[in-house]
């Protein structure tokens, strides 16, 4: 469970993170429209701070009162779904609701916190405008620019063009959101992928269908213990640690048979005594390349043996050295014939089972990959649903920033005689583009971010599975925020059209 709590506490920040951004631009598009009142006020005496603390407290009490009921249907409603999940895969004792400080701190207090700096900010900055500018509505941060010659395009390309210069701003802020929830899209549809190619690869993890540790390699006559079986192969096998800021993290190494049918890396047995293998996870986790040298502990001796990395070897999905049989022996200082267990493909059944001290079969690993992609796989069901709802809304609200931004020449256009379909088909194509655009640098983006986040998730733990993302995913993380978008322009046109003619008028200087 500690990998679910490791990705609850990613997602959480990137909620906060996402529910920050989202205040900070409806506080400062909120402070833009009442521009004229704030104008008034500051010219009737009212100070900065007075305006910056009840433009601060919305946001503040809005958060506060969000995280206690949030907490309160934690503890209560939603806890009912989290805990069937588990003990649909798992055999797990009577759950007990037990109140947590360290939840609290990071679902109420960091939220209030960050609300509360990010809020701060964008207000302060918006405040440092004069009164004179709050009532013309001169609110830019820039001077005027020159005016650039548009291409010889059509006269509704042109304006289209012109309303992409126009909106550069806006449509940042609206590539930002955009990126945010393929962050968030980016986990949820990456998730299962990651799980499915887990599941789908596990028999990487085996070197054979049986692998069988015995308890000595002798029996208890002192003959050493040997098999007809065919399939048989030797091989060695202890633990060691590698020690790290995060984690002190169990490698298995392995003493592998001379041109083994299991293990198949060439020219093993040519290397000197501590060099050594290493598998690919291993080399990605750690970051290990040919050449490097890798200090592993024993777990209960104050002793440190020293490899050098030779190559890497691709098939196998666990942290693991591979060396020759004779160069473990050597290395560990093991006696003549001494070995560890069988690598077989097929069943031995002339070894007595009390020598065998444990059977690792390729169902066993299987069996572990079914039960986290059931509990994580449902958890991710319902993550799903709320990225694509949470993904819907921010577009809605960015893009209703974008048109309330644009209501006066929105207004001029219908002044000009300019039917609804029209001006529709200027503002709503010209974002449609850029979400476009959007959509698919931040498909990219957003799953280099959430493998970086993966990855630091994953250090603290025991194992290694690279984030993936198939290309199915991607278009799905593409299709959803398109999908969303285009219902969300529903919305857009409703509203472009409830835009008076005279808005324009009203606000002539």
């Amino acid at each position: 469970m500690g990998s679910d709590k490791a990705m609850g506490g990613v997602l959480l920040d990137i909620l906060v993170v996402i529910i920050a951004f989202i205040f900070a631009v409806t506080i400062s598009n909120t402070i833009a429209k009442e521009s004229s009142a704030i104008g008034t006020l500051r010219a009737s005496g009212y100070t900065k701070r007075e305006l910056v603390q009840h433009y601060l407290s919305m946001p503040v009490i809005v958060t506060l009162l969000a995280a206690i009921v949030g907490n309160i249907l934690g503890y209560t409603v939603f806890k009912n779904i989290v805990v069937s999940m588990y003990y649909n895969s798992y055999s797990l004792p009577t759950y007990y609701t037990i109140w947590n400080p360290d939840a609290f701190f990071k679902t109420t207090v960091v939220p209030v916190i960050l609300m509360l700096v990010v809020n701060l900010i964008v207000i302060v900055r918006m405040m440092q405008h004069t009164p004179l500018q709050f009532l013309r509505h001169d609110l830019k941060k820039t001077k005027n620019k020159k005016a650039m010659r548009l291409p010889g395009w059509s006269f509704f390309g042109r304006f289209r063009l012109r309303i992409m210069f126009q909106n550069v701003t806006n449509y940042l802020i609206l590539f930002v959101g955009i990126f945010f929830i393929m962050v968030m899209l980016a986990m949820a549809v990456g998730m299962p992928d990651t799980l499915a190619y887990y599941k789908n690869n596990t028999d990487g993890m085996m070197f054979a269908k049986y692998q069988y540790v015995l308890k000595s390699y002798e029996d208890d006559d002192n003959k050493l213990i040997t098999t007809e079986n065919k399939d048989a192969e030797k091989f060695d096998m202890t633990s060691l640690v590698k020690k790290s800021d995060a984690i002190d993290e169990e490698i298995s190494v392995y003493g592998i048979a001379d041109d083994s049918h299991y293990v198949k890396i060439k020219k093993l047995s040519s290397l000197k005594k501590n060099e050594v293998y290493i598998s690919a996870s291993f080399a990605d986790k750690y970051g290990l390349a040919v050449g490097d040298k890798i200090s592993l502990d024993e777990k209960y001796e104050n002793k440190t043996y020293t490899f050098k990395v030779a190559g890497l070897y691709q098939k196998s999905q666990s942290l693991a050295v591979f060396m020759s049989i004779d160069n473990y022996g050597k290395v560990f200082d093991l006696k003549e014939n001494e070995f560890s267990g069988f690598l077989s493909d097929s069943r031995i059944t002339d070894i007595d089972e009390e020598n065998i001290a444990t059977t690792i079969t390729i169902r066993d690993i299987t069996k572990m990959a079914d039960q986290l992609d059931h509990s994580m796989g449902s958890y991710m069901t319902y993550f799903l649903v709320l990225c694509i709802l949470l993904a819907a809304v921010m577009i809605y609200l960015l893009t209703k920033l974008i048109i309330e931004k644009n209501e006066n020449a929105i207004s001029m256009t219908k002044i000009l005689g300019y039917e609804n379909k029209e001006i529709a088909s200027l503002y709503l194509l010209s974002t449609s583009i850029v979400v476009v655009i959007a959509d698919l640098i931040s498909v990219i983006l957003g799953t280099l971010v959430m493998a970086a986040a993966w990855r630091m998730m994953l250090f603290s733990y025991s194992g290694w599975f690279a984030f993936r993302v198939t290309p199915i995913g991607y278009a799905k993380m593409f299709g959803f925020v398109l999908i969303g978008y285009l219902i969300v322009m529903v919305f857009d046109f409703q509203r472009i059209k409830k835009i008076p003619m005279d808005q324009a008028l009203k606000n002539m200087e």
